[in-house]
């Protein structure tokens, strides 16, 4: 099938942002301080990750991202709004706190194998005066910008407070502006009565406290049946890792989508591409079962990259 073209979309991302920081190098001795390897350093790299993330995938499939998000007042969000500048995103709407820092996600490798990983990080909820600040540029990019669709993109960061979503969810259907989610467990049930609703397999098991299997449509269905008395959607994507994806709707029409075998690298940054792609097929009015083969085809391409990746137009070749 032939793609739409996306680049008059324009969405809006409200979400965590954070900094996928990657330091390369290689293990030769024990310390002989304690009994812990030494990696020497050759090599770092610094890439936008969660919703920033989000936006470079909006982008990289030729739509227009205006993303709004909470960060501290340090280097590393210098850093993240360069990241978004290269790469030509320039409807970046910063909150600067100087109450918490910048979310940042430190691997470190030994050749092409992550050893370690270390996070910094305050995941409280944003502050009552961060709070109005968000929600008052949330009221101005509405007003100001034909936006065709909201992703809520949900890391437990704390920017996604419960009066931010129920505050985006009310303006949205006032404005009449779709709306996907890509959930974690702390606001789970937050979202309701959303165009989109995007778990992937472990964060609707845990929410929903029982055992799925991903290869039986009949144990998805249930877990379909039993979100859906909890939590309202109009349609549901289950990201269903190497098993593809399982969706489900208001019609009560589902379907799981098998992937084709692949060898992944890396599958962090995976499920911002999915929602990214996810979200504009929607708007374009693209039917659940192809959004699902279409966020397989492009999850594919980004897991064969070692790192948070971002998909291109290039990655869009081949999809039929």
């Amino acid at each position: 099938m032939k793609l739409p073209n996306f680049s008059k979309t324009q969405v809006l991302i409200v979400g965590d942002v954070m900094v996928d920081n990657y330091l390369f190098g290689e293990i030769n001795r024990i310390s002989p301080e304690a009994p812990v390897p030494v990696v020497e350093i050759d090599s770092k790299e610094m890439k936008a990750g969660g919703a920033a993330n989000v936006a470079l995938n909006v982008k990289g499939l030729g739509a227009k991202p205006h993303l709004l998000t909470v960060v501290g007042d340090d280097n590393y969000a210098k850093e993240l709004l360069k990241i978004l500048r290269e790469n030509g995103l320039k409807n970046n709407h910063f909150i600067f706190s100087e109450e918490r820092p910048t979310t940042v996600k430190t691997r470190i490798f030994d050749e092409d194998k992550q050893v370690m990983r270390y996070d910094e990080e305050i995941t409280d909820d944003i502050s009552k005066p961060e709070e109005e600040l968000l929600l008052t540029k949330l009221n101005e990019i509405l007003r100001k910008e034909k936006i065709d669709i909201i992703i809520l993109q949900d890391y437990n960061k704390g920017v996604l407070t419960k009066k931010v979503i129920k505050q985006t969810l009310l303006l949205a259907t006032k404005l009449n502006i779709l709306v996907a989610v890509d959930p974690k467990e702390k606001n789970f049930f937050e979202y309701q009565n959303v165009s989109l609703f995007k778990p992937n397999l472990k964060e609707l098991s845990t929410a929903l406290q029982m055992k799925i299997n991903p290869k039986d449509s009949t144990s998805l269905n249930e877990a379909a049946e039993e979100l859906k008395r909890k939590n309202r959607f109009r349609n549901l994507l289950l990201t269903l890792s190497q098993y593809g994806a399982f969706y489900s709707n208001e019609a009560g029409e589902s379907e799981l989508v098998s992937a084709k075998p692949i060898n992944a690298a890396d599958v962090s940054g995976a499920g911002d591409t999915v929602i990214a792609a996810a979200a504009l097929a929607m708007v374009h009015k693209m039917d659940l079962y192809n959004i699902c083969r279409f966020t397989n085809h492009v999850a594919s391409k980004v897991c064969k990259r070692v790192g948070v990746s971002a998909v291109t137009k290039d990655d869009l070749k081949g999809f039929k």
